[in-house]
């Protein structure tokens, strides 16, 4: 297993670590660089309460934070108003803004345009990276205001008592959900009311079940999702943005940026108009690449919980909340210092091992909300000692990264709330080798309850026939609509007229589309001096590569057909059919008539087309290099490499009652392991 970079810290005060960290993709040994590290958690003496700790933290600002107390201490009515205000401050050592110049920059460009998927780059091109320039960290307690933080307090207060669900929100609930200012590293900007002003009149005209806060949430969704409001954009997904939060006044008529950005602006907008909202998150995708992901929930007047997000509406909660995709553990990012974070756990172990994806200290372990108990004991090597910490690790395509972690005790650990379907595994760390060390077989919880532990069976081999190195993509078949049967009714025709108004029909597409490429053989007579794909009805063109052949000989010409793309993305237009790349594609404006096609230099006989619609380009290829590992006793075991001679790789006499990992070595980044069962490939 690949070495990981030991952090010999008591705390690292990350508020988006495995958000922030992640999409910055900061080796660790550069963190000190960006974030300032807290040597000590809780170094007063025991008889020093956490606020006072954050008065003396404060320095020069303690009089601002002396004020709001006095303020509440006042009026035996404002008791309440005094916890919560307590309840900001006692939390606040802990949280910053982080900020550059550059992204201070940055924010003003994006008020000032309407983004599309390149603003970043252009953004970058002509400022440069904002990761050039050093951020620096602001201490919110040593920079607030008393007239923020009283106005915040106020405001929070009037939306628990005006709405008619207020009245089922506890205190706790109220401060977790309700009373935050910030939702991560963003700057302290006065953001409720402006969202209040802005999103509260929906809820005034609409008609819904006005006692229900799940239903104004459904409002407030239905709103956001709207193209007929002026003020509002589509959302430009920005997956090449790599800052932290942009903050609330940024997105306040902004629609763009990535997970991130979509679950800080509706947990801005939620909470403006009192319904309870908070974000939730995986570390680390269990069956994704390096990455994570980030959600929303909200509470309803029953105190139970409703996931959603930008693209998914939340449903009716029912006990267990659901998922769109598989998350292995679960975490909810919160405002006030959890005690059971790993890094407040454990702050007074000397050299403490801090995982990145592990250091946040405001996240909550809540995967009992979305999962069943299921627990699964567990007996580590006798040599693993009583309190000794267990990693609980998950793939990420090509290393095994903690997501979790148990503390021995009496000899064993028990895993509780995993989520059924999804390959773990159990580790430990070597501070000698600075390395992660599995204590088991990687394993799948079923959901019937029983448990497959990875285990090679050497006596009972088997043949396998293997096509691919990834599973399936969550959005082929499961994002508004299934994306392969944009394909069905898309027609390949040839024309001697520039309008093809002459045009011929060479073939249409029957039905869904394959994630791989297909041959066609017209049959037609003729030749014909332009040819085309022309979009089935609401399918977006989305067609990746088409090459059209006169018998051996490829055909080449000017590239024409309908103009723009998407959110104008340079990489989806006319021009993807025929760039040589299937993994770019066109993604018209419009869903129906949208074509790309060749003018050739003469008229030309189309003997042969072969096309791949939209896909991952994650079939084995012809030609590329490719090994297959299985999972021995601790560690990956290869079976040597080979080049494919065909779209199916064969592999005679593999152990069975294990994982495999096909890699290939040529090309590509998405790999998976997978069993092999009744002779397909299962992916995890």
């Amino acid at each position: 297993m690949h070495k990981k970079q030991h952090i010999s810290v008591f705390l690292l005060p990350l508020q988006g670590v495995g958000g922030y960290i992640s999409r910055l993709r900061l080796p660790l040994q550069r963190l000190g660089g960006y974030i300032l590290i807290l040597l000590v958690l809780f170094a007063c003496s025991k008889q020093q309460s956490r606020l006072e700790q954050v008065l003396e933290f404060a320095g020069e600002n303690r009089p601002e934070l002396e004020k709001v107390l006095r303020y509440y201490e006042q009026d035996p009515a404002d008791s309440l108003k005094y916890r919560a205000a307590c309840f900001l401050i006692e939390n606040m050592r802990y949280h910053y803004c982080l900020n550059n110049k550059k992204l201070d920059v940055f924010r003003e460009y994006l008020r000032d345009i309407v983004p599309t998927s390149q603003t970043y780059k252009l953004f970058e091109k002509e400022y440069g990276s904002l990761g050039d320039e050093k951020y620096r960290a602001t201490y919110d307690a040593q920079v607030i205001t008393s007239d923020y933080l009283i106005r915040n307090v106020d405001f929070s207060f009037r939306l628990w008592e005006e709405t008619p669900w207020g009245k089922s929100l506890s205190f706790e609930n109220f401060c977790d959900e309700l009373l935050p200012y910030r939702v991560g590293n963003e700057p302290i900007e006065d953001w409720k009311e402006a969202y209040y002003n802005k999103y509260r009149p929906m809820l005034d005209t609409a008609n819904y079940d006005r006692n229900s806060s799940l239903a104004a949430c459904r409002v407030i969704f239905s709103y956001l999702h709207s193209k007929t409001e002026k003020d509002l954009l589509e959302w430009v997904y920005a997956d090449d943005l790599s800052v932290p939060n942009l903050g609330a006044l940024t997105l306040l008529n902004l629609r763009y940026g990535a997970c991130q950005e979509q679950v800080d602006m509706l947990c801005y907008v939620m909470r403006s108009v009192g319904i309870p909202c908070g974000i939730d998150l995986m570390v680390q995708h269990p069956d994704n690449r390096n990455s994570t992901h980030w959600w929303n929930y909200m509470r309803d007047t029953s105190g139970l919980c409703a996931a959603f997000d930008y693209y998914y509406e939340m449903r009716e909660p029912a006990g267990k909340m659901s998922l769109t995709r598989k998350c292995g553990v679960v975490y909810r990012k919160c405002f006030a210092l959890q005690a059971e974070a790993y890094p407040v756990r454990y702050h007074k172990r000397k050299d403490l091992f801090v995982p990145s994806t592990l250091s946040n200290v405001f996240l909550k372990n809540v995967s009992e909300a979305y999962y069943p108990e299921n627990p699964i004991p567990f007996e580590p090597n006798k040599t693993i000692q009583n309190g000794a910490v267990l990693f609980l690790m998950v793939f990420n395509n090509s290393d095994w990264i903690p997501v979790g972690w148990n503390e021995v005790e009496s000899g064993k650990i028990t895993l509780n709330h995993l989520e059924p379907e999804v390959l773990y595994l159990i580790a430990s760390y070597s501070d000698e080798t600075k390395s992660y060390h599995p204590e088991s077989g990687p394993f799948i919880p079923h959901k019937d309850g029983s448990v497959f532990f990875a285990k090679p069976d050497a006596d009972n081999k088997q043949d396998m026939a293997l096509s691919r190195k990834y599973s399936l993509p969550w959005w082929w078949a499961d994002y508004e609509g299934a994306y392969q049967t944009r394909a069905i009714g898309g027609k390949f025709q040839a024309a001697n007229r520039p309008d093809f108004s002459d045009a011929v029909t060479l073939y249409t597409i029957p039905e869904a589309a394959e994630l791989w490429f297909m041959d066609v053989y017209p049959g037609v007579q003729g030749s014909y001096g332009y040819a085309r794909y022309l979009s089935g009805e609401n399918g977006y063109n989305n067609m990746a590569e088409v090459q059209f052949f006169s018998g051996d000989t490829q055909l080449q010409g000017e590239v024409i057909g309908t103009e723009g793309s998407y959110q104008a993305a340079p990489d989806k237009t006319k021009k993807s059919l025929f760039d040589g790349d299937i993994l770019t594609f066109f993604d018209a404006i419009r869903p129906s008539g949208e074509w790309a096609g060749l003018a050739f230099d003469k008229p030309q006989k189309i003997t042969h087309i072969r096309y791949w619609f939209r896909n991952d380009d994650n079939n084995v290829f012809p030609g590329n290099e490719y090994e297959l590992l299985y999972w021995g006793e601790k560690n990956w075991i290869s079976l040597g490499k080979r080049v494919a001679t065909d779209t199916i790789l064969n592999y005679k006499g593999v152990p069975s009652k294990t994982i495999y990992w096909l890699r290939n070595l040529t090309k590509g980044k998405e790999e998976r392991p997978f069993t092999y069962e009744n002779g397909e490939q299962i992916f995890w």
